[in-house]
Order: C-alpha cells, then sequence, then structure tokens
C-alpha cells in the first residue's frame, strides 16, 4: 500500500465517482478502478458500492476513509518536518483541540505569545475529545486541550479546569436583564444547545426535568459555535459552554449565567512521561491566563482529579461537552 493508493481512495470517496476521481488525480478510469480492487484484496474487504451511476462507501469503507486520512495526514506531516528540518527552521508544534477550546482560547492565548517564543510553522486541529486523547497519544500531537473524558491510558493531565455552562442571548432579550436567569425563565423558551444525548444535553433535561420544566422547541448542533450562531440569527436563548461563550461572543449577545450551575470541565493532556517544550509550555500557561481573566467563574483544580469526572449518567461531576 502506497500513499498513491490512499490518494486514490480518498478521491473517489470524496466525488462519490470512478470518473470524477479519475479527471482529479490526471488518471484513467482503468487505472482508478483497479488500484481501488488492488486495496480491497489487500485489506480483505469491500471498500465501495456501486449506485447507479455512483459509487458509495460501504461500512468498512467509512471506517477505512477516516483511517486512510489520518495516515496520508501523517506522510505529508512528515515530509513537511523533514523539510523544516533541513532548513534549520526546527520542529514544528503540533497541536490538538476540541472546537470549544480550539476556537475560544488558543487562538487569543496564541496571540499574546511573543512572536520569538513560537516555531517557525505551528499546526492546530481540532477535533472531537476522543481523537484529541488519540493524537497526543500516538505522539502526532505534541499538546492537547481537551474536555472530557481526561483520564485516558497513556495519556498525563497537566492542568484541569473548570467553570460553569452559560446561556448566550440576543441583546434585546427580557432574559438578558437578569443578571443570573433562573432556570425556570426557560418554560416554554425556544432553546439552542448541543447535539450530545449522552452528556451535556442529558444533564440540561434531566435538570430542567427535575424542577418541572418544560421548554418550547429546540435547534440543537453538534458544536457550541454553531448553537452561537443560531441564537444570533433567529433571535433564541444558547445554553453552551462558558469557553465558547466568553471567547467568541459575537455583537449583539449578551452570556450570562444561570442560577443552578453546571460545570463544564476542561484540561491540558500530553503523552506519559514525555517532556514539554518550551514553546508549548508557554501555550499551555497563555491559554490558562487567557481562562482566568475571560471566563466568569473559572476555577483551577488539582489534575488528579480527572479520574474522578465521569462521563457517564448518575454522576454529578461528569459535565463536559465533549466538543
Amino acid at each position: 500500500m502506497e500513499t498513491r493508493d490512499l490518494q486514490t481512495f480518498l478521491a473517489v470517496a470524496a466525488s462519490g465517482s470512478i470518473t470524477k476521481a479519475a479527471d482529479m488525480l490526471g488518471r484513467s478510469q482503468p487505472a482508478v478502478t483497479r488500484t481501488i480492487q488492488d486495496l480491497e484484496a489487500e485489506l480483505g474487504f469491500e471498500l465501495l458500492h456501486r449506485v447507479g451511476r455512483r459509487v458509495q462507501l460501504s461500512e468498512e469503507g467509512a471506517a477505512f476513509e477516516e483511517e486512510a486520512r489520518r495516515l496520508l495526514m501523517s506522510f505529508t506531516e512528515l515530509a513537511g518536518r523533514a523539510r523544516m528540518i533541513a532548513a534549520g527552521k526546527g520542529r514544528i508544534l503540533q497541536i490538538v483541540t476540541t472546537s470549544a477550546i480550539g476556537t475560544g482560547l488558543i487562538p487569543t492565548a496564541m496571540a499574546e505569545l511573543k512572536n520569538s517564543e513560537l516555531p517557525y510553522e505551528t499546526h492546530v486541529g481540532l477535533f472531537l475529545a476522543s481523537t484529541v486523547a488519540q493524537e497526543v497519544r500516538s505522539g502526532r500531537a505534541e499538546i492537547g486541550f481537551s474536555s472530557l473524558p481526561l483520564d485516558t491510558p497513556g495519556l498525563d493531565v497537566l492542568r484541569l479546569y473548570s467553570a460553569p455552562v452559560v446561556v448566550a442571548l440576543p441583546e434585546g432579550d427580557a432574559l438578558a436583564g437578569f443578571d443570573v436567569v433562573p432556570l425556570s425563565a426557560f418554560a416554554g423558551r425556544r432553546l439552542a444547545t448541543i447535539l450530545n444525548p449522552l452528556r451535556f444535553q442529558s444533564h440540561i433535561a434531566r435538570t430542567l426535568a427535575a424542577h418541572g420544566i418544560e421548554t418550547g422547541p429546540a435547534v440543537r448542533t453538534n458544536t457550541a459555535y454553531g448553537a452561537l450562531l443560531i441564537a444570533t440569527k433567529i433571535g433564541v436563548a444558547a445554553i453552551i459552554d462558558p469557553v465558547t461563550a466568553y471567547g467568541l461572543s459575537p455583537p449583539g449577545v449578551v452570556i450570562r449565567p444561570i442560577d443552578l450551575a453546571v460545570p463544564f470541565y476542561w484540561g491540558v493532556l500530553v503523552a506519559q512521561k514525555r517532556p514539554l517544550r518550551a514553546v508549548a509550555q508557554a501555550l499551555m500557561e497563555a491559554v490558562e491566563a487567557v481562562a482566568e481573566r475571560s471566563i466568569a467563574g473559572f476555577a483551577k483544580l488539582d489534575p488528579g482529579m480527572a479520574g474522578q469526572l465521569m462521563t457517564g449518567p448518575g454522576s454529578s461531576l461528569h459535565y463536559g461537552t465533549g466538543i
């Protein structure tokens, strides 16, 4: 299996067509077909199903696509790192983070570092919490910023933080007049929130139900930034994590705490026993400083507590969003 084989498969997966993939790659259609057939023979399973004049990924093909993309990215980064070293420009700083932290904290923290503190090239990848852990554990990333779960084998938690979940409101909303919004105010209200039934949304729903509060129609999305934009555009309340809320609050939106505090947890991950370079250490300190001054209710916790912050139902300490 060569990188060209992976590129060919990914081109077919992206275009949904052997013919279009051949055009994209500047190869003949029979050559692309043969590459896919050889890959399937080597892997031992079908990658594609034909549907009319197009093709679609099989279940196994969809799983392999993710791995192929990651492998190809690793090969590309390896070549890039080699060129950087050869040019005397040092190592690339590889950062992985969840969406909330990667958009709400890291850009501001990077802006506050002196230019001399950042390497010639820095990569920032935004992933789900589980992928952040995989990337750091495998060594593909030097440092990770993630919400729960954090206690992953092979990783050390260097920093652990919390802050209460908040509500984002249009400026003219009646609830914006509250310093702290009562939970009862959400009765009958249309809300935007996170599409995460196992953690964030599950707890919000249980809390509302426990107080006999029925909300109105809901708009759910898979990122807090998406919920924030929905709140801005259609004028609804968005219950989201504080990192996104305070880090990205657009004009015309106000952020308010809720009278029943729901903690959002996040932290900093590195591979076990792997020393942290000065540049990564500086970034970690800058992220913490930005969070401390910008997020209401921000608290620094003992990293040793990370294993106690359960992510399943029934725990009183499980409310990270995983985004």
